[in-house]
């Protein structure tokens, strides 16, 4: 399992590099015996970035949400900011990538990355590699779909303004955009799976604190306290859970 982290400042942690020119990451947390890891990303052409020019997948999934920039896996649908995409595992994508701008981008994977190429893939959108679609299908949804279709929900039993992104139709794991109001507050201290919180505006300050607005990380494991989060100022979060979630 991941570690207890709390409030981690994003952007205070050094941009390290990945290997390919122009592609830099943080790593946010990684669970050692899985490889499951959820990083920030960032695509810099100045410095030599290229996007893939061949179709592929990985073994395993891949979830993204757009921060900032603009890029593609198909010249089609762009990751702006807020743009979401889900990759289940052995998911051909990566058709005719490209890239407008420099660019963020939160990312998730659950376990090692790997990538398995298809010279000539059967058509020109995503698709499982073999066998049926998983139950937790593919999903590529637009930034102004994602930021402007919000309905009210809830999270962590106080009132939001929510948008379920995707979610495993058995176990209940998945992912959702949640927009805190200022003066929100938590009203759940334990969950029996994990929560996974990544602030992309405002602030969500722990235990009755102030925070300036900035970039930030949480993530709880199964069964381990919740600290009291409350927002004095307006918040954007994405969120991950590990099973069912009332939103």
């Amino acid at each position: 399992m991941r570690p207890h982290i709390v409030d981690l400042a994003v952007d205070e942690l050094a941009w390290e590099p990945l290997g390919p020119a122009g592609l830099y990451s943080r790593l946010l947390s990684r669970d050692a015996e899985t490889g499951a890891r959820t990083a920030l990303q960032k695509l810099v052409p100045e410095d030599g970035y290229t996007p893939p020019q061949t179709a592929h997948y990985h073994h395993t999934y891949e979830e993204i949400i757009g921060i900032s920039g603009c890029f593609s896996f198909d010249s089609r649908r762009w990751v702006e900011k807020g743009t979401y995409v889900f990759h289940p595992p052995q998911t051909v994508h990566g058709f005719a990538s490209a890239i407008r701008s420099e660019s963020t981008f939160l990312s998730r994977v659950g376990r090692d990355l790997d990538f398995n190429f298809v010279e000539e893939p059967e058509h020109d959108d995503l698709y499982p590699v073999e066998g049926a679609n998983p139950a937790r299908a593919a999903v590529a949804l637009d930034h102004e779909d994602v930021l402007t279709n919000l309905a009210v929900g809830s999270f962590l039993e106080s009132e939001a303004k929510v948008r379920l992104l995707s979610r495993h139709p058995e176990h209940g794991e998945g992912s959702a955009i949640v927009r805190l109001s200022a003066g929100w507050s938590s009203q759940i201290r334990r969950l029996p799976h994990y929560l996974e919180m990544f602030v992309m505006e405002g602030s969500v300050g722990v235990d009755g604190a102030r925070i300036e607005p900035r970039r930030a990380y949480f993530f709880y494991p199964p069964e381990t306290p919740i600290n009291a989060l409350s927002c004095h100022t307006d918040a954007l979060v994405y969120v991950n859970f590990g099973g069912p979630l009332n939103l």
